[in-house]
């Protein structure tokens, strides 16, 4: 078994660490989007402060760690084009390059479906970027069905 435990403050570092790899992923594909490295101070500053804040959970996989979830809870209130809706979002999943296969992510989002039951939410949803091909295909595999897209123009 995967050992995994919820992230507190002092693992801010190791979020800022682990997310490494993303982030150079999401700035080789989007460079117009995303930075190739940013400052480190500020990002560990980042993780800390989500892990402070209340809506937000964070899941550590493996001794040291090799990968994290980021969840969020989001609330919508009812309005005339629909219900209120409570959602559970996983807005960073990351795993170290090296320790993928490994049932790292799979333990990650099993913790992200038994928070949602806890926290009672109606749905979770995980955010991707469309060139993440493997991403999709994990999620997919994980029960994970597309739900929309976005779409995106410049001026």
């Amino acid at each position: 078994m995967t050992p995994l435990r919820r992230a507190t403050v002092e693992d801010a570092a190791s979020l800022a660490r682990l997310n490494a790899h993303v982030q150079g992923w999401h700035a080789a594909h989007y460079p117009d989007t995303f930075h190739p490295r940013p400052d480190p101070d500020a990002l560990v500053a980042y993780f800390t402060d989500r892990l402070a804040d209340p809506d937000c959970t964070a899941f550590l996989t493996g001794d040291p760690p090799f990968g994290y979830a980021l969840c969020m809870v989001q609330a919508r209130e009812a309005s005339v084009f629909s219900p209120a809706i409570r959602r559970l979002l996983v807005d960073h999943i990351a795993i170290a390059p090296e320790a993928r296969r490994q049932g790292h992510g799979r333990a990650l989002l099993q913790a992200a479906r038994d928070l949602a039951r806890e926290l009672k939410v109606d749905e979770i949803l995980l955010d991707t970027w469309e060139a993440n091909h493997d991403a999709h295909a994990f999620f997919r595999a994980e029960g994970f069905a597309m739900r929309r897209m976005l779409f995106r123009g410049t001026p």
